[in-house]
């Protein structure tokens, strides 16, 4: 049986967004969803305002440590450029068509190419927006083979991926009234997080040891409560704790 024969209604995700009340329970939700619908990988991410840029690192499910850590190494922030067109474009676009349509630089084609030396496979960027141009990307990959493709499917996927990213603008505003300020060098070191650095890397820029770098992540974990650096990038860009 086809997988388009045996999904639930739209308004069922909605109404699961809707009741959200935490960005994990939001976030299996969406994972799952979108598993239902043949897309075994899901990613999501916010973006610079005013470049149409990642601020974060990818929230994501389904894609292998390798494809994460390879994606993770380049400067993913500026080379990654599915970002910026799906948010141009106001649709969802697959990610072949934009790097097959765009003249890249030469940075831009080494990272393409060292994405498809590991086997990544191709997906589709759904463009998100929200109040004060707090803009999203969802990303979805491991197309399965009998996933419907088709525009009206692709569609009711892009209001799903629109709902769950304003319920994440409404959960985040929620958190900013609450006392669970960062400190400052809190907020640096989560900034460093943000744009893909580990930690003995955080520590050689603020020039302080790795087991330090290691207790002020367990402080923004327990203060953000959250319980990986990913999470805590997402939340703390959200949240308005560090710039997007």
């Amino acid at each position: 049986m086809k997988l388009s024969q045996e999904l639930p209604r739209v308004n069922d995700i909605l109404e699961k967004i809707a009741e959200a009340s935490s960005l994990p329970l939001l976030w299996r939700g969406m994972t799952r969803y979108y598993a239902r619908n043949g897309f075994g990988a899901v990613s999501y991410y916010w973006v610079k305002i005013g470049t149409n840029m990642p601020a974060t690192l990818p929230l994501q499910h389904g894609f292998s440590k390798k494809e994460v850590a390879l994606y993770c190494s380049f400067d993913f922030q500026r080379l990654d450029i599915v970002p910026r067109a799906a948010l141009a474009a106001g649709v969802p676009i697959r990610w072949h068509e934009v790097w097959g349509n765009t003249e890249l630089t030469v940075e831009e084609r080494q990272f393409l190419e060292a994405m498809r030396q590991i086997d990544f496979t191709d997906g589709f960027s759904l463009p998100c927006y929200g109040p004060g141009n707090r803009n999203g990307v969802v990303g979805l990959g491991r197309i399965a083979p009998d996933a419907d493709l088709s525009e009206e499917r692709m569609t009711q996927l892009h209001f799903a991926a629109q709902a769950a990213h304003l319920r994440i603008c409404g959960l985040f505003a929620e958190e900013t009234g609450r006392e669970r300020q960062l400190s400052a060098r809190e907020k640096e070191i989560l900034h460093w997080v943000a744009r893909g650095k580990s930690n003995t890397v955080i520590a050689d820029i603020l020039q302080i040891s790795p087991g330090t770098v290691d207790t002020y992540m367990r402080r923004i974990y327990e203060k953000l409560e959250v319980s990986d650096r990913t999470s805590a990038a997402v939340k703390g860009v959200g949240s308005g704790l560090i710039a997007a």
